[in-house]
């Protein structure tokens, strides 16, 4: 056989040859599948297949593409019938009159084709191969024609763009036409490949060939289904025609082509207009048939129903009886959203108290609310279909006013965070606060939770004790899940730590406001205990996580309040990552620190980190006492010297790693692991990072980037880079002379602009920058 023009066959019909090969053990009751690695029809697959053919596996492949099964399968490359002798002799042994069971059916099918002569089988394949010819004569040639053992695969290549309803409407008619396999219909259906061998039969194989190609000949699927259906008609006024010969096997479709909207093109869709069944073509004509619709109901004098929360209306309209909206007794029913031949596949049941559509075909599948019901039957958009029903039920959407007036806040709150990304106003008035916000993440992290902050806003006002508190929004979630619903496209412990301390700041900073779960409404304190047990690990429970947040109005006062203590954040060396409750104990006191950890007021400093701050502020008066200055690494190697059981500590850590948890006890830590080793460094300079900025505040020292004139005055060696802690260095010099006054300010506080430091010292901007030029060069 031409492997050139099988090549041609898949590269041309089937994404360029993109393709998912399988491999099926044959003759076996309980049949192996092997998924194959290879994609393309190449020498190397040629040379796979023939291995796994001599171990008896039969090589199979996918038409369509997107992935092996049936929902998965975006990408409908072509359509195909598999017309085999067996269901010929099915046909036969009816139309002779055959009114047994199904599966005595069966087992006389087996017998006849068991008995089949070669003549026989060349006989049946003869007929199949007249009805090709006849329906090519009708003006739908096939594109491609493989013979099987017992018959052919017929195939018709789609232009891309082919919908699934589209696809099944297709398969329908063709196996209507052809007398094919009914079951081979599915749009993950495995093909065999040409030029392999089926196996079925062990001691009588067969090799699979590729008879007719035509690669220029593919369909458009809608055209194609109206000329399959005019086929279909004029066959059945002919007498002599091979074609439609079991009509068992016709698609009982409800079918209608819609025309074309807005310059898109036309497609095909049920026409629920001409089905006479209870409700539904009333239901069809949407809001012009609502009023009739409710006449039948019997809900047009309903009382009208206020609802604030909408997701209590959706849980309302869950509840109404589906059975008695659509107006169908029967709990079974043929499918109203397919093709359905099958009289019980539509399934319309009550689950607790809310009522739900199921459709058990493996074709369709659907499993819908009242909503989506209504939405396909009307063909309304989403929230149109809601409306629909809002307006049969009488059902009225309301908004407090409270929250009304939450929602004109959040908006206005937004609006001015959205500012700061392009205002150079309020970057000039709020430097500092400026300077935190523009980290990255850090505005729209903010923004995020108004967004939810506004999402949970109708929730809120159903809970009457928030109004007669005359509370702000809250951000009604444990503060983890905003983070992880914000972070969705990267939600690693790791960046939710993170944002999770920058929202702590945005509390020190009087951007938010911290809710005790004292004071949340009743109705959600018990929501909250609960998810503190659920948070429960390893004896303690992170109660962090489930802090609460109020929302604020970013009025002038509290943009100054912020300015404040951004820039206090700023001048003592705070980071957002080293950001902890031990610094702003030192710094600003047990008050200030209980504001902004509400639940860890009756915590105390841990005992290693209590030693850990006393050797680290010991260290630096020596080091500095001894040599005017020290720097990190210094103090560090220092800190490894210490009898402080770094090891047991180590070993701590995994307590907390669920993936190494269980190596805790079998765990041995040497002196020279490269892993302890990079922890205790790590470990180290995070306690350096939350301690020093407490011990420059106690002792006056200051903390500045290494430069050529601080490396002169405090003989700092070469390899020493970064920054280094040191005392003030005094000389009279520097004290009468502007410049040196100048360069001391711009060292001490290097987020300083030239135009602040011109201000502070009455000179002008220019002065200031040629003096910090002189000091670069």
């Amino acid at each position: 056989m031409n492997k050139e023009k099988i090549r041609e066959f898949f590269e041309t019909g089937f994404d360029n040859g993109r393709i998912n090969f399988e491999y099926i053990l044959e003759g076996k009751k309980h049949s192996k599948v092997y998924k194959s690695k290879m994609k393309y029809y190449s020498k190397e697959a040629i040379k796979e297949f023939e291995e796994w053919n001599e171990q008896g596996y039969g090589i199979f492949y996918l038409p369509n593409g997107g992935g092996y099964k049936n929902e998965e399968i975006t990408d409908f490359r072509a359509c195909f019938v598999d017309m085999d002798i067996k269901d010929e002799l099915e046909h036969e042994i009816v139309v002779s009159g055959f009114t047994g069971a199904r599966n005595e059916l069966q087992e006389l099918v087996k017998a006849r084709f068991n008995s089949l002569k070669k003549e026989q089988t060349f006989r049946y394949k003869q007929s199949f191969n007249e009805r090709i010819i006849e329906l090519e004569e009708m003006g739908i040639p096939p594109s491609a024609v493989v013979e099987t053992k017992n018959g052919y695969h017929v195939y018709y290549l789609l232009e891309a763009g082919a919908q699934r309803h589209e696809f099944e409407t297709i398969e329908g008619l063709l196996i209507y036409i052809f007398n094919a396999d009914a079951a081979v219909k599915n749009p993950a259906r495995l093909l065999r490949v040409p030029n392999t061998l089926h196996l079925k039969e062990p001691n009588d194989p067969f090799t699979i060939k590729l008879g007719i190609f035509k690669r220029n000949i593919r369909y458009d699927a809608e055209e194609l289904i109206v000329r399959l259906k005019e086929i279909i008609e004029n066959v059945n006024i002919k007498m002599d025609s091979q074609l439609c010969v079991n009509s068992n096997k016709a698609p009982t479709y409800n079918n209608k082509l819609l025309p074309s909207n807005k310059g898109l093109p036309a497609r095909i869709g049920i026409d629920y207009s001409n089905i006479d069944i209870g409700n539904i073509s009333l239901i069809s004509r949407g809001f012009e048939g609502l009023p009739e619709l409710k006449s039948r109901l019997g809900v047009d004098n309903q009382p009208e129903l206020c609802y604030i929360d909408r997701n209590d209306i959706r849980q309302f309209l869950k509840r109404q009886n589906l059975k008695q909206l659509l107006g169908i007794e029967s709990d079974r029913f043929l499918c109203i959203f397919h093709n359905s031949s099958n009289s019980s596949s539509g399934n319309i049941y009550k689950y607790e108290d809310k009522w739900f559509y199921k459709c058990h075909s493996s074709r369709c599948g659907v499993h819908y609310d009242i909503v989506q019901v209504i939405e396909r039957m009307t063909r309304l958009p989403i929230h149109k279909a809601f409306n629909y029903l809002k307006q049969l039920y009488n059902i009225a959407e309301v908004k407090t006013e409270w929250q009304m007036d939450q929602e004109q806040l959040i908006d206005f709150n937004i609006e001015f965070l959205e500012r700061f990304k392009y205002d150079v106003d309020l970057h000039n008035n709020y430097p500092f606060l400026s300077k935190f916000l523009r980290t990255k993440g850090t505005l729209s992290l903010l923004i995020q939770i108004h967004e939810v902050a506004r999402r949970k806003l109708p929730q809120l006002a159903t809970m009457k004790s928030l109004e007669v508190k005359n509370t702000n929004a809250i951000v009604f979630a444990p503060i983890r899940k905003v983070i992880e619903e914000i972070l969705n496209h990267d939600s690693s412990a790791q960046n939710i730590n993170k944002a999770n301390t920058k929202v702590i700041i945005m509390i020190f900073m009087y951007l938010l406001n911290t809710i005790g779960i004292d004071e949340l409404p009743d109705e959600m304190q018990k929501k909250v205990k609960e998810y503190q047990k659920s948070s429960f690990r390893n004896g303690e429970t992170f109660r962090n996580l489930a802090r609460y947040y109020e929302i604020v109005s970013m009025d002038t006062e509290r943009l100054m309040l912020a300015e404040e203590m951004s820039k206090f954040f700023y001048s003592n060396h705070l980071t957002i990552s080293s950001f902890k409750r031990e610094q702003l104990l030192g710094l600003c006191g047990v008050e200030e620190a209980n504001r902004v950890f509400p639940e860890r007021v009756e915590e105390d400093i841990s005992e290693i980190n209590q030693r850990l701050s006393d050797l680290i502020y010991k260290l630096v008066i020596m080091k500095i006492g001894v040599q005017g200055w020290t720097c990190d690494s210094e103090v560090v190697e220092l800190l490894r010297m210490e009898n402080i059981d770094y090891k047991q500590l180590y070993k701590d850590n995994f307590k907390f790693n669920s993936n190494r948890k269980s190596e805790l006890d079998l765990l041995e830590v040497n002196d020279y692991d490269k892993g302890f080793q990079c922890w205790l460094n790590t470990f180290l300079l995070r306690k350096m990072a939350a301690y020093m900025p407490v011990i420059l505040v106690k002792t006056g020292y200051l903390k500045a980037r290494v430069n050529k004139e601080l490396r002169r005055r405090l003989n700092i060696p070469l390899h020493i880079k970064g920054s280094v802690y040191h005392q003030t260095v005094d000389s009279e010099e520097d004290n009468d002379d502007k410049a040196s006054k100048i360069r001391r300010l711009k060292q001490n506080d290097t987020s300083l602009s030239n135009s602040k430091i011109a201000e502070l010292m009455s000179c002008s901007r220019q002065y200031v920058s040629n003096v910090l030029k002189r000091q670069h060069r």
